[in-house]
């Protein structure tokens, strides 16, 4: 069976992407498109690291995605965002009337060319999301120019999320979050029962 993902490398990758160490050092990696029409914009500048509490403390991983409550096939870092990845979400979502409301953003350290270890990552994990009863389904959004960028919208009970998984040289991003319409109001903030 053919992978979903094509070739690790891309020229427009490598030229606009660090590897995930860099993004688990600086907190950040654009993961934006450049369109050829366009010229090359500077990434923006990265968040600033989180300082471990312990010396020898190690990265901290995540099994799952407490947002959606899918397991990975392996544990995953933690990434941080600084509007980038949302701004990059919510340009995809605006063709489908929606927007992010929450989201979560996670990165894998993968060999340069390990196919079938990214494979592992992402095949398993989506299998996972099909398992806990998300029904899947593949998109083609005009805002993703990259060929080895792949979208999903994932739809459970009344919620729909976006996934976006993003090869890199050495990594694989994988950016999610709940979406709802874009025309509709944000639910005002409950307030307790008057005694």
């Amino acid at each position: 069976m053919r992978s979903p993902f094509r070739s690790l490398l891309s020229a427009s990758l490598l030229a606009a992407a660090a590897t995930l160490p860099a993004v688990l050092g600086a907190g950040l990696i654009s993961a934006t498109p450049v369109r050829a029409e366009e010229p090359a914009k500077p990434a923006p500048k990265p968040a600033a690291p989180a300082k471990p509490a312990g010396k020898q403390e190690k990265a901290k991983v995540m099994t799952g995605s407490p947002m959606t409550k899918a397991r990975f096939s392996e544990p995953a870092y933690p990434l941080t965002d600084d509007g980038t990845y949302r701004s990059y979400m919510d340009r995809i979502l605006e063709e489908f009337g929606r927007r992010c409301v929450r989201q979560e953003q996670f990165g894998w350290e993968v060999a340069k060319d390990d196919q079938e270890r990214l494979d592992f990552i992402f095949q398993g994990t989506m299998t996972n999301y099909g398992r806990i009863g998300y029904l899947l389904g593949e998109i083609h959004p005009k805002a993703v120019t990259d060929p080895e960028t792949i979208v999903f919208l994932a739809d459970r009970e009344k919620s729909r999320y976006l996934l976006v998984w993003t090869p890199l040289e050495s990594s694989v991003l994988f950016m999610m979050c709940e979406t709802a319409d874009k025309n509709a109001k944000s639910e005002p903030p409950k307030s307790a029962p008057k005694k």
